[in-house]
Order: structure tokens, then sequence, then C-alpha cells
């Protein structure tokens, strides 16, 4: 299913409405002077599609930040678990996170044949809505093959000078495009949304000096380069790099208990590699305890290990990280200096 019309930039506040309206709408505002971020929205007029990246990705949707697992109360003893499947809109994502959340999809649904029901809940709850973009100085989506990605998406809106043209890909976006104002494209509206992504292409001038396919057998010839300890010499740990990843899905699960002792929740929340206490084990034992050696594993956790486990590099090439790197790391830099110094070493 593919059928295109376009949707005229007036049209475009009451459609939301119309989502808002009718039950939970998550969608990139503004946040501050130069930030977006993806929010639950309240007015559809806050919705902003004129940006590049927000600073944390739109997996939070399905993975948030925090969240309750299950609740225990002693009287009467009873266990609850809190799945969230209210339908809503996911509005707004760009390409290279739909590539994230179809890696997620993969991580949490399929890897080890096991499936997170909170996750999956939310999952199968949403309809995404995906904008095409025009990536910036820190966008590497066509090195890692996210540039144009439609898989997973229900809408897929490309910009074109005055709305956008949309596509139905599935029931569910056929069925939320019935709603908006739309009309039948003009052969110049589609000759336009067709070159959108030749154009994005062009301005995607950062790179990966490899393939992906190439990264696994690079990375381990140098893995104990000195890039390493280079890199962790700078890296303060403090975990920014995998918080704001859109592919990161490790956490950590608490516990608390009332002070009455009647009742309990189950807690996840975001956890991070970088972290120092992230591999400690039973007897106290920490098998990286190194920051070089935290460093190196988030390298090689995303380009080595679950690239060859799903076939795909877990980095969508978005850009967060080396934006948002409080000692200014970036991921491309490191990554091609060790392919610089693989392919010094083979010559």
């Amino acid at each position: 299913m593919s059928e295109k019309a376009v949707l005229d930039a007036g049209s475009l506040l009451p459609w939301l409405e119309g989502m808002r309206a009718t039950g939970p709408l998550m969608a990139p505002v503004k946040r501050g002077r130069v930030s977006f971020a993806f929010d639950w929205i309240e007015q559809a007029a806050d919705v902003r599609l004129d940006y590049v990246r927000t600073v944390l990705s739109p997996k939070q949707a399905f993975l948030p930040s925090q969240e309750p697992l299950l609740t225990v109360s002693r009287s009467p003893l009873a266990a609850s678990p809190t799945i969230a499947d209210q339908p809503f809109v996911l509005f707004g994502v760009h390409p290279c996170d739909l590539t994230a959340i179809n890696q997620l999809d993969w991580a949490m649904l399929q890897r080890h044949n096991v499936q997170d029901p909170y996750y999956r809940a939310r999952r199968g709850a949403a309809t995404l809505v995906v904008v095409d973009c025009m990536p910036d100085k820190y966008c590497f989506c066509s090195s890692v093959g996210s540039c144009s990605t439609r898989e997973g998406a229900d809408l897929f809106l490309t910009p074109i000078k005055g709305g956008y043209v949309v596509e139905a890909l599935t029931e569910k976006g056929a069925a939320l495009a019935a709603k908006a104002k739309v009309r039948a494209p003009t052969a110049e509206e589609v000759d336009e949304a067709a070159g959108f992504g030749q154009k994005k292409v062009r301005r995607t001038t950062l790179r990966l000096q490899a393939e992906v396919a190439e990264l696994p057998d690079l990375l381990e010839r140098r893995y104990d380069s000195e890039v390493w300890e280079k890199t962790a010499d700078r890296c303060y740990g403090c975990g920014t790099c995998t918080n704001v990843c859109p592919t990161c899905f490790c956490f950590d699960v608490r516990e608390i208990a009332d002070l009455s002792l009647q009742s309990a929740s189950r807690w996840r929340q975001y956890d991070s590699c970088q972290f120092s206490d992230f591999a400690i084990v039973a007897g106290g034992h920490n098998f990286r305890g190194e920051r070089p050696d935290r460093a190196r594993h988030r390298w090689f956790r995303k380009f080595v290990y679950l690239n060859r486990e799903h076939g795909q590099a877990f980095c969508v090439g978005c850009g967060r990280c080396s934006q948002q790197c409080t000692a200014g790391i970036s991921l491309v830099d490191v990554i091609n200096s060790i392919i610089a110094e693989a392919k010094e070493r083979v010559a």
C-alpha cells in the first residue's frame, strides 16, 4: 500500500488538532532557543517540524527513560503489571529515528526469541507518522543506511514547496490520512518529492570511511589501539551519549517499598555502559572497570557485536551523541581514526 496525496501547509494544523482531540499525540516541540524535544501535545500549534534532531529520540514513546513495571500490595496480596496500551499517534519522526525504532523492535521483540510485553504494548498502540528531513553537519545517515527508511512507518511525509506529499504505507496510515484535507498531487509535486531524497544524500557530507559490513573486522584489528586511551582521557563517563542514543536499550531495574511495607513497585530506567559501575557483578568484580574499556565497548557494541548479530550497525547516524557530548567527542572521528589505523596496518 503506497497511496500518494498532497497535504497543503494550511491543512496541517487542523489535521493535528483532530489527532489531539481523539487521542494522545506525541510530536516534536521547541525547547528553549535552539533545542527540540518529543513530548505529549496539549496544543497542536506547539508541534514543530522545522528541526534536524531532538535532544532525546522518540524511542521514549516505547521505552521511557523511567517506567513502572509492577505494583505489589500486601493486603490483599496482589501483583499488577503496568501495561500502557492506549492507542496514540507518534508524529514527526525522521527516517533515522524510524530506523532506530525498527532496530529496537528487533532487540525488544525478536532477539533471543523473547518479547518485552511493555514495549510490545506501546509499539502495537502507535501510529507512526514519519517526516523526511535535511541533514546537518552532525548527520551521517547515508553511511549507515538510514537516510530514506520507510519500513515500519504508517505514513510518510515528504516536504515540498507549500506542503507535503503524503504516502499511506499501512491501513492505520490510510485511516489517519483520511482525516486530513488532502488533494491529488501534480506531476511537478511528485517529481519534487522524488528529488528530495537525492538532494538529501548530497547534503550528507559527514561519512564513515568504510562500509558498515567491514567495520567488525576493522575495529577488531585495532582492539588495543591508543585511540581508545585518547578517547577515554577526554570522556567524563557521564552517559550523555547513551542517554540520547535512539538505539541504546540497556536498563536497570529498581524495586521500591513504601515505609509501611504494605506495597511496593518495580521500575526500570535507562542505564549506561559508560557508567563506572555498569559492569559490576557478584563478588564486586568489575569487568570493565577502566574507562578505556568502557569507551571501546561503546563502539564495539554498535559496530561489531550487534552489527554481526543483527546484520546492521546499531547506529543510525543521527549525530545526537556527537552534538550533545560534554567533552566534544565525535563518534565519526573516533571510528574513522580506527579505520585509518586498521587499513594502514594492512597496507
